[in-house]
């Protein structure tokens, strides 16, 4: 499937939108606007369908202003000028919601690092596209890695990333993300934002909370990891969560709920404890306890692709029982709720730490680095669900 890279809408099959290159002058568009684009000023568009005498979409349109004829292809929801030979390309979209706090610029400058290694193991190139280098090194990875700071992500940023994946096995795609900022999820309201649509229409939306947040866990923690200031956290899941799904209802998208900072979570294990949470948590045999990236990553791909099924599948059942003892209800009712009435593809509870130790500080990662858990588990799966592999 090939989509707009912005809002993430699937290119019609029978129709394409022009821009027009010619004299004309740029004027406002208020479809643009709604999409998200401040103050969108572009030059006419040229709608054409399926030629009756080649059964085929043109290549290029005419001006009915200017007569000029033009080849730039533009998307026809969000009005945003689509890379040259777009139309056709296998792209996966995924989106990062979550409220201030959830850990999530973290996220994406371990995730990206992680999957690019993980890719080199299964003979797989990933590579920048475009202004993405500078976009992730500047805004996740330098702050993470070169600067060990725990900041998030800019309000209002909402630059999209992009990378393209190609093996010699299969036909290259692309995986296409575009981060949310927390300040931005509280600012929504109960009905559905046109310029968060993309969230619908994603192939995947990762859903990242903190458990801290629940104060169950909040309580039993307190002095064991650093604290943060309450001021700089946002919504708690149980407020985020329903603000998210509000602006998803197609069915389209795949949710997957992301328990972030799991390792604050193994703190509470160490912490001991004779009840069922506590019981839990030092299971040496649960699933949420182990990471088989590496063990997978040597498998062929029809192995691990069985593998990461049955993984997943189990974390799943131990998940849910765990996030029960959490808090009650547990935070995925609304979700799994959603999906029965089928506004989403599917729900799914992943487990994940960033960082692999909780920070001293609120604000600094621990001497001992960055040493990821599961982290790649949630777009793994995503990307198996969507047809493609890694």
């Amino acid at each position: 499937m090939s989509a707009c890279p912005y809002c993430f809408t699937e290119l019609p099959k029978d129709q394409v939108v022009f821009r027009c290159v010619g004299r004309c002058s740029p004027r406002t568009d208020e479809q643009a606007e709604r999409y998200g684009r401040r103050r969108a000023r572009i030059t006419p568009l040229v709608t054409a369908g399926i030629s009756p005498e080649t059964k085929k979409l043109p290549t290029f349109g005419v001006c009915q202003q200017c007569s000029q004829t033009t080849s730039l292809e533009v998307c026809p929801t969000c009005h945003r000028d689509l890379q040259e030979g777009w139309r056709g390309v296998r792209t996966f979209t995924m989106t990062v919601p979550g409220a201030r706090g959830s850990g999530k610029s973290v996220y994406i400058a371990v995730l990206i690092d992680s999957l690019k290694r993980y890719a080199v193991k299964r003979r797989v190139i990933i590579s920048e596209v475009g202004e993405t280098a500078s976009l992730y090194e500047r805004n996740y990875y330098e702050r993470v890695f070169d600067n060990k700071a725990l900041a998030g992500t800019l309000p209002g940023f909402d630059d999209v990333m992009m990378w393209k994946a190609e093996a010699s096995s299969s036909k290259p795609f692309y995986i296409i993300v575009r981060d949310v900022a927390g300040e931005d999820v509280e600012k929504l309201t109960a009905e559905p934002d046109p310029r968060l649509s993309f969230i619908d229409r994603a192939d995947l939306t990762l859903f990242l909370f903190d458990p801290l947040m629940l104060q169950q866990v909040k309580q039993r923690l307190d002095g064991v990891i650093a604290s943060v200031d309450d001021s700089r956290l946002g919504d708690t899941p149980e407020k985020a969560l329903p603000k998210v799904l509000a602006q998803m209802g197609s069915g389209h998208a795949r949710l997957a709920m992301v328990v972030a900072k799991f390792d604050s979570l193994h703190a509470l294990g160490d912490v001991g404890g004779a009840d069922a949470l506590a019981q839990a948590l030092a299971n040496p045999a649960a699933h949420y306890n182990w990471d088989q990236t590496v063990r997978r990553a040597e498998m062929d791909a029809a192995e691990a692709a069985q593998f990461l099924d049955a993984d997943t599948a189990f974390l799943d059942a131990e998940l849910r029982g765990l996030l029960s003892l959490l808090s009650d209800p547990p935070v995925t009712i609304v979700a799994d709720e959603a999906a029965a009435s089928r506004k989403l593809a599917e729900v799914r509870p992943f487990a994940v730490s960033s960082v692999g130790d909780s920070a001293r500080h609120a604000d600094q990662l621990t001497l001992r680095g960055i040493s990821p858990f599961r982290i790649l588990d949630p777009v793994l799966w995503g990307l198996q669900r969507s047809g493609y592999q890694l």
